[in-house]
């Protein structure tokens, strides 16, 4: 009599023998960063497809969801990436950072700055370690000649990018807002030095990619970047008499362009203060200045 197989005598898929080309497949409906680093630690043979396909990263690639990139601790050199939507962190080394300062992000790369001369700045894709050079801070247009004794935080206060940086992307444009005069200056992967923009206006705010072109707050207008035969800004709004305020942003919504004005509350007694925002209406340009 044929002795009938047990429901728990199953046969096992060995998972990490899957063709490649199906793993692939796999990897590239993954929405989430964080899943993106945990596939890659299944085990040796899924991380080298996993680093091979996060290294194509100058192909169009789906939007990920946002994770805020946390610094390491003393006694850790790990990064944490923080998933808003699952509400856990992960760990990822990003050796490429050590001795840097991050500036700021855009579409996951970050813009970071060597603390030592030159001052190289780089995108880095914290995901697949890929590195884009950009020309470095000294090259930029009244450099201070003692930026030794110039904290490195206080220099390069925002950059900004008009699509994915490679080497062979001839369109992507690199703005931002740089020294204590917060000038603006631009360049492209490959350039040996930043290109200062005319204006009259200095103490530049916020700056912002919209609708092809850049932009950046000054004092009481908005101003268009002109990266053209003769760099300059141009006039593009300006801007109501609000008192003063903190900070000051652009920040591109349903389409539409708006002025954010965020200010510290003195009035409440909460220990620490809080800060409030006020959301003005969309930017249109000015009929005349």
């Amino acid at each position: 009599m044929q002795q009938k197989s047990s429901p728990d005598r199953m046969s096992y898929t060995d998972w990490s023998k899957l063709p490649k080309e199906l793993i692939e497949l796999i990897f590239d409906e993954l929405q989430h960063a964080g899943d993106i680093i945990r596939f890659g630690t299944i085990c040796r043979f899924w991380g080298l497809v996993a680093l091979e396909a996060r290294q194509q990263v100058f192909k169009p690639l789906r939007p990920l969801s946002p994770m805020l990139l946390l610094p390491p601790n003393k006694d850790d050199e790990a990064h944490k990436l923080y998933d808003f939507f699952k509400k856990k962190a992960y760990k990822i080394q990003i050796p490429a950072m050590r001795d840097k300062w991050c500036c700021n992000s855009w579409n996951g790369w970050l813009i970071t700055i060597n603390h030592t001369f030159p001052y190289e700045i780089c995108c880095l894709n914290p995901i697949s370690g890929v590195q884009i050079d950009l020309p470095p801070a000294i090259t930029f247009e009244d450099s201070p000649p003692d930026l030794d004794e110039t904290p490195i935080e206080f220099f390069l206060n925002k950059v900004v990018l008009s699509s994915t940086p490679s080497p062979s992307n001839a369109n992507c444009v690199i703005m931002a807002i740089h020294s204590n005069y917060k000038k603006l200056a631009f360049c492209k992967p490959g350039d040996k030095r930043w290109i200062t923009l005319k204006s009259e206006d200095i103490q530049y705010k916020d700056l912002l990619y919209y609708k092809d072109n850049f932009y950046a707050i000054g004092r009481s207008k908005v101003v268009q970047c002109d990266i053209g035969d003769d760099p300059r800004v141009i006039p593009f709004a300006l801007l109501p008499k609000m008192g003063y305020f903190q900070y000051r942003y652009l920040v591109e919504s349903s389409d539409c362009l708006l002025y954010v004005l965020r200010y510290m509350d003195l009035k409440d007694q909460e220990d620490p203060l809080k800060l409030r925002c006020i959301i003005l209406t969309s930017i249109k340009r000015s009929g005349s200045f």
